[in-house]
């Protein structure tokens, strides 16, 4: 571990750099508020003779509730969401309360849209307030690996992106994880198709794929390739250092995807 700095002031983040998403769509201007929530419920463990309950966590419930500028026009983010609220099948979310720097920290989860509330006063702009509920997992401390910024990130043959190096923050984990690949533009070519996996390693020089990490081969014909979650076996170890690497075809001129990573920790300390 590094040595502490007892007089090092804390660290802020203006509210401005907040960016989130839905699947392939990004919608950071929309947003004005956010609020993620993750509970524990509380499971009465006391028995005879204790004076005090003995409360437990237990089930957790993560509620990501947004609050926006509404726009329904089409492909707008009313339109978006209205066609996937109650959707039984989850959608893949994510934000980011620090910027889509690479490396920058951000949160995710598989979530179903159960409440879309469109408000307008007169004197005010058409807002709407959104509330996602995880669907069996959530991330709230993840790293992006590939960002959005620049829109020919990917449009190279084979790559590798940047590293993110756990060595001094616990080193290689032993419980899985989680990663999210969200492709928001590829364009350009003929019949572009992009390949991303995940990749890790003990020393930063020898790099294995990730098993369980290797996502579908986006395209443009199949949209549902664009948005993909994969949950990393809790029974794997993944080592210290991540990254991921790339293979394109058709060489496409604009490639513009987001990608993240989680690790899980043990449930059970």
């Amino acid at each position: 571990m590094a040595a502490v700095d007892l007089s090092a002031p804390s660290r802020a983040f203006a509210g401005y750099k907040i960016r989130w998403g839905v699947g392939s769509q990004f919608f950071t201007a929309q947003g004005t508020d956010l609020d993620h929530s993750l509970k524990a419920e509380e499971v009465d463990g006391s028995g005879f003779g204790t004076r005090f309950k003995n409360n437990i966590p237990g089930m957790l419930d993560g509620t990501l509730k947004i609050s926006g500028l509404a726009s329904s026009k089409k492909g707008q983010v009313m339109w978006y969401l209205n066609q996937i609220l109650a959707r039984t099948s989850p959608v893949n979310m994510w934000y980011a309360t620090e910027g889509i720097d690479v490396l920058s920290p951000c949160a995710m989860q598989p979530a179903s849209l159960m409440e879309l509330s469109p408000k307008g006063k007169m004197k005010d702009s058409v807002t709407f307030d959104a509330s996602f509920s995880a669907r069996g997992d959530a991330n709230p401390i993840g790293v992006i690996l590939a960002s959005p910024k620049t829109t020919n990130v990917l449009t190279a043959a084979t790559g590798s992106g940047s590293t993110d190096d756990n060595t001094l923050w616990g080193g290689a984990s032993t419980f899985g994880g989680a990663v999210q690949l969200h492709m928001l533009d590829l364009s350009g070519g003929s019949t572009p198709t992009v390949a991303v996996k995940v990749r890790h390693s003990v020393d930063g020089t020898t790099w294995a794929d990730l098993p369980g990490g290797t996502f579908a081969t986006v395209n443009t014909t199949d949209l549902s390739t664009w948005s993909q979650r994969l949950n990393i076996s809790s029974t794997q170890s993944i080592n210290a250092q991540v990254r991921i690497e790339w293979t394109t075809t058709g060489t496409p001129t604009s490639v513009q995807p987001l990608v993240i990573f989680a690790r899980n920790y043990d449930p059970d300390l």
